[in-house]
């Protein structure tokens, strides 16, 4: 039996994901979160096989919760399930320990194959997300360091640094 915990902040998602998952002979939900640090809380608790684990979340996000998990927790395996399909996210939840990267908008079938291929030791990408990850990688691509934060000048440096120096527009 694969012990599953789920952490989404979309409640809809995480009714949805276990009523889904009860009907699997051999995957137990065996708790769920609605935030980075409430994940945390049900580790104390439980200690599932694989976390399902969504990288937008209040309180701490899915990246630094996967960085925390997989060193405190090593035995439990982290699944990224989340929208975002960006190369920046996937490469900076994988380099943070995650085992396996899957869309939202995959299948039923594609979610159980995840689970099951994370829980036996292997890494698992989805379709979609392999394709993003081999194109970033053909030449003129880059993937972001940081993809919360854009690209800015070195004049846009001066000026926000002034800004928090409080100085005011016709002083900048």
């Amino acid at each position: 039996m694969i012990t599953v915990l789920i952490a989404d902040d979309h409640q809809v998602l995480i009714d949805g994901l276990k009523t889904m998952l009860d009907k699997e002979n051999d995957i137990m939900v065996i708790g769920q979160a609605s935030d980075g640090e409430e994940v945390f809380d049900r580790l104390k608790e439980q200690q599932p096989d694989v976390i399902l684990l969504d990288i937008n979340m209040p309180k701490m996000d899915g990246i630094d919760a996967c960085k925390r998990i997989t060193k405190e927790y090593p035995e439990s395996k982290v699944l990224a399930l989340t929208m975002y399909g960006e190369g920046s996210f996937i490469t900076s939840m994988l380099k943070s320990g995650a085992k396996g990267y899957i869309l939202k908008n995959s299948s039923k079938d594609q979610l159980i194959q995840a689970i099951k291929s994370v829980n036996a030791g292997e890494n698992y990408y989805s379709q979609e997300v392999t394709k993003i990850l081999i194109s970033s990688l053909m030449p003129g691509k880059t993937i972001s360091s940081n993809p919360l934060f854009p690209k800015i000048t070195r004049r846009e440096k001066e000026i926000l640094k002034l800004i928090m120096e409080e100085y005011t527009t016709q002083e900048i």
